[in-house]
C-alpha cells in the first residue's frame, strides 16, 4: 500500500506540450510518430523497419533503430530542429535493438548483437562522429562505433540507463528466465530487482516499471528500486506491454485490450488513451518539460572548484574561493582565494584580484562599485582538523581591482547561505567549524541570523533566530521579499541528517513556516527562483546506510499551489555544492563536485536555464 500511496503523490497532471514518441505498425510499415500537444508528426517514411524510439530530455533528439530487416538493423539519431539525421553501426550485423539516451545527452545505450546473444553496450554520439565511414543517398552520414560493453551474463535487451549512465537497468534473458536486472558502472555490481520484461526508469530514478506474465497475459508491475517493494498496476486479460514513465511519474504503456495495441496512461487509477489511430501503436517515451532552454556556457578558468561564492552583480557573474580537489579532504591548496569575472558582452571570463582570505563555503552580496564576502570554511595548522570557520567580511572594489578587510562578523560562519533584501544582507545558518577540542568534527551550529546592511557596512544581530532544524550545506532564494530556506544537512548522525525542509522567513519580523517539503532529504542542492517556481538542481541523495550520491535532477515547486514536481529535466551532470545565481531572465548552475567512476573531482561547468514560450 505504501508504493501505491507514493506512485499517486505522483500523478499530476502532465506538461501539455511534452512531446511523445512511439512506434506505429500498419499495412504501411513500422514508423516513428513524435506527437507534441495535437500534432503528429511521421518522421520515417519508407518500407525498411523503424523500432524502438527514444527521445531526449530536452526533446530536441529522438533514437531509433532502422533496417531493410530484423537481421539488419543500425542506430539512427535524428536532429529534431535541423530534420537530420545520422546513422551508427557496430562491426556486427543483426538485431540491433532498444536505444536509449541517458537523460543528460552524454550517452546511447542499446541491445547489441554479440556471439553467444545480445549484449547492453553505449556509446558517446559526439565522440563517435570523428570519422565517416559513408554516405547514404539522402545525405546521411554513417559512422562505425566503437563501444562499450556493460559486463553481464545471458543476453541483455531494453537497456534503461540512468540520467548519467552511471548505472542501467536492463531485461537480462537466461536459459530458464528473463529478469530485471541493475547494473552499477561505479562499482561493478549486478542485483536482481525482478522477473519480468521491458523495465522502465522512472524520472526521479527510485522506481521501475516492468512487464510481467502472472495471471496469462502481461500486465504492467512496479517495483521500488530501494526496497524491492513489488505491485501490479494493471490486471486485464488482454496484455500490457511496453511500459514507461512519463516524468511526472505517470506510467504510460501499450494495450491491446480493443485489438490493436493502443498507447494509455494511468491517472488516478483510470486507463487514458493518450493516441487514437487504427494502426498498432507501440513503445512510448516522452520528453522532459521542454519549456526549460537549457545550455552550457564558457566554463570558469582553473582552478576547478565547488562550494564557491557568486553573485549577479550589475549584469556580471562574480566567482570566489571555492574547494578543490577530492571531496573531504582540506590540505592548505584546497582553499583557494581566486575572484573571476564572466561578462556576458564578451561571453568570456577575466581573472581578478585574489580575495585576502583562502576559503570556501562563503557567500558575496553587492552594491554599487562594491562586492563583499562574507566569512568561509578556511585552513588552520594548529587545529586539529586543521580547519576553522573566520568572521573577515572583505570588500572588492570593481573600479581599483583591491580588496579591503572592513569588518568582522559577530561570530564565525561557514556552509551557511545568505540573501539580501532591501540593501540588508541576511547571513544565516550554517557552522563554526572550529574545533573546540582535538578531534572534533561537530563544530557549532549557529542560530543567530547576522545582517549586514550593504549602505552603511554595519554589522547587527537580527531580533529573530533560524527557525529549527538548524542546518549547513543547504541554499536559499529571495521570493517576494521572502527568504526561503532548502534542504540541507541537520545537526544529529554526525552531520548526515539529511532534511527535506523548506522553510520560508519574512525577513523584518522573522516570521516563519514550513512549505510543502521536498520530495526527498538533500544536502548541497543549489536552488533559484523563475517566475512562481523554485528550481532545486542536484545534491547528494541517501541510498543507503552509510551510502550517498549526487543528482542531476532538476526538480520544481509552483510557490502559489506549492506542488512539486520533477521536470524530467536534468544536470549534464551529477553533482552538488554548486552556485545558482539569475541570470539574463534566467538562472545560472556553476561549479561543483561530482563522481563518476574513479573520479571523484570538482567542476568548471557554467550551465544555463531559462523558461521559453513553446
Amino acid at each position: 500500500m505504501k508504493l501505491i500511496v507514493l506512485l499517486c503523490f505522483w500523478a499530476l497532471p502532465a506538461f501539455a506540450l511534452t512531446p511523445v514518441v512511439f512506434m506505429r505498425e500498419n499495412a504501411q510499415g513500422k514508423q516513428i510518430i513524435m506527437k507534441s500537444g495535437e500534432v503528429e508528426t511521421q518522421l520515417t517514411q519508407d518500407k525498411n523497419w523503424h523500432l524502438y524510439p527514444d527521445i531526449s530530455a530536452d526533446g530536441k533528439w529522438i533514437v531509433w533503430v532502422e533496417g531493410v530487416n530484423d537481421k539488419n538493423l543500425s542506430v539512427v539519431l535524428y536532429n529534431v530542429e535541423k530534420q537530420t539525421r545520422e546513422k551508427f553501426e557496430t562491426s556486427k550485423t543483426g538485431m540491433t535493438l532498444q536505444p536509449r539516451l541517458s537523460k543528460n545527452g552524454e550517452f546511447i545505450f542499446f541491445s547489441a548483437p554479440a556471439t553467444l546473444g545480445n549484449k547492453i553496450v553505449f556509446f558517446n554520439p559526439q565522440h563517435s562522429r570523428q570519422r565517416v565511414d559513408r554516405r547514404e543517398r539522402d545525405g546521411t552520414r554513417v559512422f562505425r562505433l566503437q563501444t562499450q560493453s556493460i559486463a553481464h551474463d545471458g543476453a541483455g535487451y531494453f537497456p534503461r540507463p540512468s540520467s548519467d549512465g552511471s548505472f542501467v537497468v536492463f531485461q537480462r534473458n537466461t536459459l530458464t528466465k528473463k529478469e530485471i536486472v541493475e547494473f552499477n558502472r561505479m562499482t561493478n555490481e549486478t542485483k536482481v530487482l525482478a522477473e519480468g520484461m521491458a523495465p522502465a526508469l522512472s524520472a526521479d530514478e527510485k522506481w521501475v516499471l516492468y512487464t510481467s506474465k502472472v495471471n496469462g497475459s502481461w500486465d504492467i508491475w512496479i517495483t521500488n528500486r530501494s526496497t524491492g517493494d513489488k505491485v501490479a498496476l494493471t490486471n486485464d486479460p488482454k496484455d500490457e506491454m511496453a511500459p514507461t514513465f512519463m516524468p511526472n511519474n505517470t506510467v504510460a504503456f501499450a494495450s491491446n485490450k480493443t485489438g490493436k495495441f493502443q498507447i494509455y496512461k494511468i491517472s488516478n487509477g483510470d486507463w487514458i488513451q493518450i493516441v487514437e489511430s487504427d494502426s498498432d501503436d507501440y513503445a512510448p517515451m516522452f520528453a522532459g518539460d521542454v519549456s526549460i532552454e537549457q545550455t552550457l556556457k564558457t566554463p570558469f578558468p582553473a582552478p576547478m572548484r565547488s562550494s564557491l561564492g557568486a553573485l549577479n552583480h550589475e549584469g556580471k557573474i562574480y566567482l570566489c574561493g571555492g574547494h578543490q580537489g577530492a571531496e573531504h579532504t582540506y590540505p592548505p591548496e584546497s582553499f583557494t582565494d581566486t575572484m573571476q569575472v564572466y561578462d556576458p558582452a564578451t561571453g568570456s571570463w577575466k581573472v581578478l584580484a585574489p580575495r585576502p582570505h583562502k576559503a570556501h563555503g562563503f557567500q558575496m552580496a553587492g552594491i554599487g562599485r562594491y562586492i563583499y564576502a562574507f566569512g568561509g570554511f578556511a585552513y588552520d595548522e594548529n587545529n586539529s582538523p586543521k580547519w576553522k570557520s573566520i568572521a573577515a567580511i572583505d570588500r572588492y572594489d570593481i573600479e581599483s581591482d583591491t580588496w579591503t578587510t572592513v569588518g568582522l562578523l559577530p561570530r564565525r560562519r561557514s556552509s551557511n547561505v545568505s540573501i539580501t533584501v532591501d540593501n540588508k544582507v541576511y547571513l544565516i545558518g550554517g557552522w563554526d567549524s572550529t574545533p573546540k577540542f582535538n578531534g572534533d568534527l561537530d563544530g557549532t551550529f549557529q542560530q543567530a541570523v547576522d545582517v549586514f546592511d550593504l549602505k552603511t557596512e554595519k554589522v547587527s544581530v537580527a531580533r529573530w533566530q533560524m527557525p529549527l532544524p538548524l542546518r549547513r550545506a543547504f541554499s536559499a532564494v529571495e521570493y517576494g521579499g521572502n527568504i526561503i530556506l532548502v534542504g540541507g544537512l541537520g545537526v544529529g548522525a554526525s552531520h548526515f541528517e539529511l532534511l527535506n525542509n523548506i522553510t520560508m522567513i519574512e525577513p523584518v519580523s522573522g516570521y516563519s513556516r514550513e512549505l510543502s517539503p521536498l520530495p526527498f532529504a538533500t544536502f548541497a542542492p543549489a536552488s533559484g527562483v523563475m517566475g512562481d517556481e523554485l528550481f532545486v538542481f542536484g545534491g547528494m541523495f541517501k541510498t543507503g546506510a552509510m551510502d550517498y550520491e549526487y543528482v542531476s535532477h532538476i526538480y520544481a515547486m509552483d510557490l502559489k499551489k506549492e506542488t512539486w514536481r520533477h521536470t524530467g529535466r536534468f544536470l549534464s551532470e551529477n553533482k552538488g555544492f554548486s552556485q545558482v545565481v539569475p541570470f539574463e531572465e534566467g538562472l545560472a548552475v556553476i561549479g561543483g563536485h561530482h563522481y563518476l567512476q574513479d573520479r571523484d573531482e570538482p567542476l568548471a561547468t557554467f550551465e544555463f536555464f531559462k523558461k521559453v514560450v513553446k
